[in-house]
């Protein structure tokens, strides 16, 4: 295994990946073929190497390989370990070292290669060391619960308060536009009252002064005729009304005149003329 000068970035990332790898039950560390590896029941389960300034790290990844080689820095591994579902990765002095990724590639290779009882193991030491990592985990996740709560409360109650007065303004905003509305409907109002009442009153005047029109036209064709138009003759008058005759040395006798509206006509009587004697 070669180093270079680049090893003094990358050489602290590979002792943390080297640390979780022999955290496991029965892994160990060997160096076969000059390369530094963890072992499980004689089974390598993960490559971990500086070569050539480059971080290289190999490991079996059953589930994740068909994802993991479309990363940029995933290949297949050489000498036909690739078909068997070994990926390589490889990070520059300069490159961003996903340690996350890396570390669950460690836990998948250890699971494909580890047999039951280390598998078992693993799982118990897991839950024994884990509860009281639970149980506080637990208590953190009921005071985050909590206070969740508490802040759902008062959005909830900011949120009822900002909704009051937003329906307090609405309410007045609408109360508002209600009495501009009604005011303008009653000028409406009002204005077609006034067209109305003055339509009628220009229809009573126009009226009235038609009939005073046709009075005036009807008295005036009655107390005048017209020029050249012969006089009506006047009405026989009864005989019943008739005056007395008149005594001799009237020379003449006015009847009575009649009620009718015919313009006055006289009326000459012939005179009663007695018999007189013939001087000699």
């Amino acid at each position: 295994m070669t180093t270079t000068k680049d090893d003094a970035r990358l050489s602290p990332i590979l002792a943390r990946l080297r640390d979780a790898a022999l955290a496991y039950p029965e892994a160990v560390e060997e160096f076969p073929w000059g390369d530094r590896v963890a072992k499980v029941r004689g089974k390598i389960f993960v490559f971990l190497n500086l070569h050539e300034g480059k971080l290289v790290v190999t490991a079996k990844l059953p589930q994740s390989g068909d994802a993991a080689l479309l990363l940029p820095f995933a290949a297949p591994t050489g000498y036909n370990l690739g078909k068997s579902g070994w990926v390589t990765a490889r990070f520059g002095p300069k490159d961003r070292v996903p340690e996350a990724m890396l570390l669950e590639w460690i836990e998948e290779s250890y699971r494909a290669v580890a047999p039951q009882r280390a598998l078992r193991a693993k799982e118990e030491g897991a839950t024994g060391k884990g509860a009281g990592a639970s149980k506080r985990a637990g208590e953190r996740k009921k005071a985050a619960a909590a206070g969740e709560n508490a802040a759902v409360k008062k959005g909830a109650a900011a949120s009822e308060r900002e909704g009051k007065k937003a329906a307090a303004a609405g309410g007045k905003a609408a109360a508002k536009k209600g009495a501009a509305a009604s005011e303008r409907e009653g000028k409406k109002a009002a204005a077609a009252g006034e067209k109305a009442a003055a339509k009628k009153g220009a229809a009573a005047k126009k009226g009235a002064a038609a009939k005073k029109g046709a009075a005036a036209k009807k008295g005036a064709g009655v107390n005048k005729r017209a020029p050249g138009k012969p006089m009506a003759p006047a009405k026989p008058a009864d005989p019943a009304k008739r005056a007395a005759p008149v005594k001799t040395g009237a020379a003449e006798t006015k009847a009575p005149q009649s009620r009718s509206r015919a313009p006055k006509t006289k009326t000459v009587r012939a005179q009663s003329v007695q018999p007189t004697r013939s001087r000699r």
